[in-house]
């Protein structure tokens, strides 16, 4: 998929009712499964897990994509079973923590069915450097394109005016590895304290959550 087509995203941490932790994960599991065959539109989905929680990934287009993806089947299932399963339940464990942001830059690779490890890095921009930063992200998807092969997947989204994340997705810790040994890492660091509150070590490396993958597709 040629970079830049991917323009929005979504994503929403979930928290399980006690003891529906494995309930939970299947669901999301089988929710990919259900994403692949209904929801041409939906371009990336992914279901994550960490000792913390979990949380839904997905990317499309542009808002057609995003706003099928809410009418489709999966978002109606998840609807129905939210309130033995998720914390909070459809409204207040679902809907309050979505986040649409728009998506900088990416990359994206065809073996997302290989997708093991998948981090998330939220980023506050410092005062204002907002612009800066956003500038810096659409940048970076091309370094990690030419350079950084076994990141399979990786996104730059932006939140609201000074919040921005990266999103990024391995087959193994390898790849972890090389990409924090890499170009857009190393980047990172060195634009660190001038663009990201916080700076490199509170910013950006303490910020850095860790997730299993349990199940991604991608179009």
């Amino acid at each position: 998929m040629p970079l830049q087509v991917i323009k929005e995203a979504t994503y929403a941490p979930l928290k399980a009712t006690p003891n529906q932790e494995q309930a939970l994960a299947d669901f999301l599991t089988a929710g990919g499964a259900l994403v692949a065959q209904t929801e041409p539109k939906t371009l990336v989905w992914a279901g994550l897990k960490n000792k913390d929680g979990m949380m839904i990934f997905d990317a499309f287009e542009d808002g057609s994509g995003r706003e099928a993806h809410f009418a489709g089947q999966v978002a109606a299932a998840l609807k129905d079973k939210a309130e033995s399963l998720v914390q909070g339940g459809w409204e207040g464990g679902v809907l309050k923590d979505v986040r649409n942001p728009k998506v900088l830059s990416s990359k994206v690779s065809n073996n997302a069915s290989e997708m093991k490890i998948a981090l998330y890095v939220p980023l506050k921009a410092k005062a204002g450097q907002a612009e800066a930063l956003a500038d810096f992200l659409k940048s970076a998807a091309a370094i990690v394109e030419e350079t950084e092969p076994k990141t399979a997947y990786w996104f730059a989204v932006q939140i609201s005016e000074d919040e921005f994340a990266i999103f990024d997705f391995f087959a193994d810790q390898s790849g972890v590895d090389a990409h924090f040994a890499g170009k857009v890492a190393a980047a990172v660091k060195a634009n660190a304290d001038a663009l990201i509150d916080g700076g490199w070590d509170d910013g950006v490396v303490a910020n850095v959550q860790r997730f299993d993958v349990l199940v991604m597709v991608s179009k």
